[in-house]
């Protein structure tokens, strides 16, 4: 090889290196570069590095990359290169996107891909795809059947209050949510889905194939629970959009009976929409704040009683039952009336959720449910991971639960058992004490 040769080429890699380090190829591309093959290998990333340093230009920004360059250069080599099985980008961003919600350590903040969003909007309007059963989970972190709603599958193929859920379509339901487990047992209205339960007294476990249906949810349920003493009892399994308007009808019912006191039960009552607790609690609170609301950067902020709510009903001396697993709106409702002495709460501390969510829809059909606010109660308490105390403390036990569920299974059409509930015993002792002194009026 000539000098000439040897002149030109190293000019021609001077030129080709000048041109490449100014358009962002780096120095550490070329660093440990040992022979004429690293070289080589080296060089043949300049086509790729210049075009990505045009196209930068082009576009108005710096060279530095950006987290979704990032994310966006990961998910095309893996697409390109991973051995394994072939790659789904959809499924692998929303993985990403909920390792990254994830990474905030807060729990209702999260994401839900379009089924999920679905199932939530389902579940707002008061209808869902599924088997018809209320889910919870126990002391033992079983996934157990909380009550069985009237006119679903889950009735007709006698599914019973307190059966244990083992498996769902062969599937173990160790260590999951119970929320997981009713995404497993939802899905498209005419299929089939099978439960294996334990139940108390069956020698193996019951098996049980039904079909999924659209279920009407009925969140109120309502009656009189002492003819006596005029007593009415009113059960909000959930705050939907159907919630206050139920709880309308169900009072305007109570109220052509006589009825001289009311027991609301929000118990196992896990939350909903806040506006629709603003509206429940306007029910029976006289007037003022019910709860306030603050976001991250502005000052506190109430929603007060809605007066038309307040008074199309009468005054009775009222009694909220409330447990651990009552959360949320729950808390919004029932922390109003204690704190505006409206009534008196009965049973245990509630569950201790003082954060408000929003809900933004994606293009795609996904949502993310971003914790935006913090609420406090009507006397500005903060209940976050602390709950609220009832006035009287009545604990639950293990045996009372056992023998709810044991008349439960002998009356499945039944939604209360005043027989064994002893918080419900409670609650009726309670009023009946309170409507000896006291007798309906109006609001005024």
């Amino acid at each position: 090889m000539t000098i000439q040769n040897i002149t030109g080429r190293a000019l021609g890699v001077a030129s080709l290196l000048f041109v490449a380090f100014a358009g962002g190829v780096s120095f550490r591309d070329f660093h440990g570069v040992r022979s004429a093959q690293d070289l080589r290998s080296a060089v043949m990333l300049v086509p790729q590095r210049l075009e990505t340093a045009y196209m930068t230009a082009a576009q108005g920004q710096t060279a530095e990359y950006t987290p979704y360059q990032t994310y966006a250069d990961v998910l095309t080599t893996l697409r390109a290169n991973y051995y394994g099985k072939d790659i789904d980008p959809t499924q692998m961003t929303y993985n990403g996107i909920r390792g990254m919600m994830g990474s905030l350590k807060d729990r209702y903040t999260r994401f839900m891909d379009p089924k999920a969003y679905q199932d939530m909007v389902d579940d707002n309007h008061g209808e869902f795809v599924g088997i018809g059963a209320l889910l919870g989970t126990n002391k033992a972190e079983q996934i157990y059947v909380v009550r069985v709603l009237q006119g679903g599958p889950a009735l007709r193929y006698k599914v019973m209050a307190g059966d244990i859920i083992l498996k769902v379509d062969g599937k173990s339901t160790l260590k999951m949510k119970d929320t997981a487990v009713v995404k497993l047992i939802r899905g498209a209205a005419g299929t089939k889905v099978t439960l294996t339960l334990l139940r108390k007294d069956a020698p193996q476990p019951v098996v049980i194939t039904m079909p999924r249906e659209t279920v009407q949810q009925e969140v109120v349920q309502h009656s009189i629970i002492d003819p006596v003493n005029k007593i009415g009892y009113i059960s909000l399994s959930v705050f939907n959009e159907e919630s206050d308007v139920q709880i309308d009808k169900a009072l305007l019912d109570l109220q052509g009976q006589g009825v001289k006191g009311l027991i609301l039960d929000l118990r196992e009552n896990p939350g909903g929409l806040l506006d629709i607790a603003q509206r429940v609690a306007s029910r029976f609170v006289p007037s003022g704040p019910i709860v306030w609301i603050k976001d991250r950067t502005g000052p506190m902020q109430s929603l007060d009683v809605i007066p038309s709510l307040h008074k199309n009903h009468m005054h009775y001396p009222l009694v909220v039952l409330v447990n651990g697993d009552s959360a949320s709106a729950s808390e919004i409702v029932s922390g109003a009336i204690k704190d505006t002495g409206s009534g008196t709460l009965v049973g245990e501390k509630t569950f201790g959720k003082g954060l408000v969510q929003t809900i933004m829809g994606l293009r795609d059909g996904s949502a993310v449910a971003i914790t935006t606010q913090h609420y406090y109660t009507a006397m500005k308490h903060d209940i976050n991971h602390k709950g609220i105390e009832p006035n009287i403390t009545v604990s639950y036990t293990d045996d009372d639960q056992r023998k709810m569920y044991a008349y439960l299974r002998e009356h499945p059409e039944a939604f209360y058992d005043l027989k064994n509930d002893t918080q419900l015993q409670r609650a009726l002792t309670e009023l009946v004490q309170r409507t000896r002194v006291a007798s309906a009026r109006p609001w005024e």
